[in-house]
């Protein structure tokens, strides 16, 4: 065993342990976004009384420029051109409509030129975009909008969204094949509403129509809106949705006004915006899966302690139809707020955590859980994340990722099934399904999904310097965790094992992909796919990469954070926590299986 992994696992096991808040759960922290910053002035810019507040997010963005002009989703993620034309329609609308000269200018000349010539290598507002996204016009139209607004854009090239069609049947959502991703409906409406005002179609029938259903589509997307006026807790798509309102001169709108509050209310001290509040229910999962991987749960938590976590988790169960989703009672969102929608990863992830803290198979939570994630599956045997049957857009699409962590949730339920039964025809729909017929339809979907060289690309997690950001390390080590779960050898884990192994770095660590930096949360979710993979904890692979985490482990027992995560529409983010849990989890799984016995932490050992 490598020198030093009993203390790097007293330390990670502490610094967790830290983060846990008095309630029983971790809230962590989401990284400062400035594309979120950018929007959310673009949102406010003329707002009465929000000078100070806006000077303060434009100074964040002029301290943000990378060295090649562009801005990043995050501080420490690559330029793009969707956040780096965000900046400057930003400062475009302060420029014109700040009412104090002294606050005009957020960047100097020559952050403007740097940036110009930016997004102008890759290709501006029309063609960079149109490459940027294909036909999902879920975040190109809002940024053309954005655009439209600080007067960098002619509005009859923002696209024409037919929000009319979200007063369709949400039966018929599928089928319809909207343009934009199946949680962004409030923002088509929004959106759609800014250019019908702004430059309607010349189809007087289609002016007409959306003329007539426009209070209606309001009163949808009314419903819609949580108590915290944040669609999703999410800064990017409630501030698109003011600035759609506002284009529309429908600013004095209950919507807006209640996005406004939501915006000023989730700005952060230093002026910047996250593109989410927080991420509670997924952050509590991530690190209760952590300590039971590293085999330390119920010695670092006490049975007091496990049993608060289980009853806030328990607490966070949707209890009625989701007025976002349709989606019935049973699943988990991301957070505890009133914005959050359940969706296949969370919900997968609290069962198995509830698990975890001794909640048994027949409890009621357990039982509503499994038949909401039965009744999501799609027809293809996959997992999607918010609602079956929307396959047009990749973030409606099944994905490995989740179909992976739905398999795992439901195996711990297996035993509510005794008698194994011959798996039906794919074509059978997901509803009212037999847990062991979707688990095999579960499993074909991943056969038939994974990649020539043996990977699997996932849907809410990316690696910047990968073709096309596909992160296989994450999606690979998501499908091994399940292989292990079902002791499900052959082909699928084979190979997935040996594209894992290949594109393990020089250092020893694991990145997204073959060359990619080696991250904390990649090299951590890597060694423990490669332990459950069945691969010998005492071969080379396994120490260099273990090697490679103690040496990089921070004083406080945590870890440097990288840009891995995607929100909608490929937007990164970063997560204090993410590498936490994922180092502490890959070297406590490794070290019980190399030492053959479990490291163990007194619950007062903090």
């Amino acid at each position: 065993m490598a020198a030093g992994i009993t203390d790097s696992l007293r330390r990670a096991t502490s610094g967790l342990l830290a983060r846990r808040n008095a309630q029983g759960f971790w809230e962590g922290r989401v990284a400062s976004s400035p594309l979120a910053t950018a929007v959310a002035v673009c949102a406010l810019a003329d707002e009465a009384g929000a000078n100070a507040r806006l000077s303060q997010a434009s100074a964040y963005l002029a301290r943000t420029q990378n060295p090649d002009g562009g801005w990043g989703d995050t501080e420490l993620s690559q330029s793009n051109l969707a956040a780096t034309l965000l900046v400057l329609s930003a400062d475009a609308l302060r420029q014109g409509r700040s009412r104090h000269p002294a606050d005009r200018v957020a960047l100097t000349g020559e952050q403007h030129d740097k940036a110009r010539a930016f997004t102008a290598r890759l290709g501006g507002l029309e063609a960079g975009l149109r490459r940027a996204y294909g036909r999902d016009l879920t975040f190109q139209v809002p940024i053309r909008m954005t655009a439209a607004g600080a007067g960098l854009l002619p509005w009859s090239q923002v696209d024409a969204l037919p929000f009319e069609l979200a007063l369709a049947p949400r039966r018929l959502m599928g089928a319809l094949r909207l343009p934009v991703v199946s949680y962004a409906l409030p923002a088509l409406v929004c959106v759609g509403l800014s250019r019908h005002g702004k430059a309607p179609s010349w189809l007087l029938p289609v002016r007409w129509l959306r003329a007539a259903v426009a209070d209606r589509a309001l009163e949808l997307i009314l419903k819609m809106q949580p108590a915290s006026g944040g669609y999703l807790e999410a800064v990017p798509i409630t501030a698109f949705c003011l600035l759609g309102l506002k284009a529309a001169d429908r600013g004095d709108h209950r919507i807006a006004l209640n996005a406004r509050k939501f915006l000023l209310n989730t700005q952060r001290e230093d002026g910047s915006w996250p593109v989410e509040v927080h991420l509670s229910v997924w952050n509590t999962t991530r690190a209760v899966d952590a300590l039971a991987a590293a085999g330390l749960l119920e010695s670092a938590l006490s049975l007091e302690e496990r049993n608060k976590t289980r009853d806030w988790l328990l607490a966070q169960q949707t209890q009625g139809v989701s007025v976002y989703s349709d989606a019935k009672p049973g699943g988990w969102g991301w957070n505890h707020l009133s914005g959050s929608v359940p969706d296949a990863d969370d919900t997968a992830g609290a069962l198995i955590a509830l698990r975890r803290l001794g909640v048994t198979e027949d409890h009621a939570a357990c039982l509503a859980g499994k038949d909401w994630l039965l009744a999501l599956q799609n027809r293809d045997g996959g997992w999607p994340t918010f609602c079956r049957g929307w396959n047009k857009l990749p973030f409606d699409k099944s994905a490995p990722d989740l179909t992976a962590h739905a398999i795992r949730a439901l195996g711990r339920l297996r035993s509510l099934e005794p008698e194994p039964r011959v798996p039906p025809p794919l074509a059978g729909g997901g509803r009212g399904r037999a847990i062991c017929d979707a688990l095999n339809a579960g499993w074909n979907y991943l056969e038939r999904v994974q990649r020539p060289d043996g990977s699997f690309t996932p849907l809410w997690f990316g690696c910047e310097a990968a073709p096309g950001h596909a992160n296989g390390a994450y999606g690979t080590s998501k499908v091994l965790y399940a292989c292990r779960s079902f002791r499900k050898a052959g082909g699928i884990q084979e190979r997935a094992l040996k594209w894992l192994l290949s594109v393990q770095n020089p250092d020893g660590g694991f990145g997204g992909c073959a060359g990619a930096r080696s991250t904390a949360e990649e090299t951590g979710l890597a060694l423990r796919a490669l332990v459950a993979g069945g691969v010998d904890p005492k071969e080379a692979c396994c120490a260099r990469a273990a090697q490679w985490l103690l040496e990089r482990q921070r004083a406080d027992g945590s870890w440097d954070p990288a840009p891995i995560g995607f929100y909608f529409a490929v937007l990164w983010y970063y997560e204090e926590l993410y590498p936490l849990c994922y180092a502490l989890g890959g070297l406590g799984a490794w070290a019980r299986v190399e030492a053959g016995s479990e490291p163990q932490m007194n619950a007062g050992e903090r």
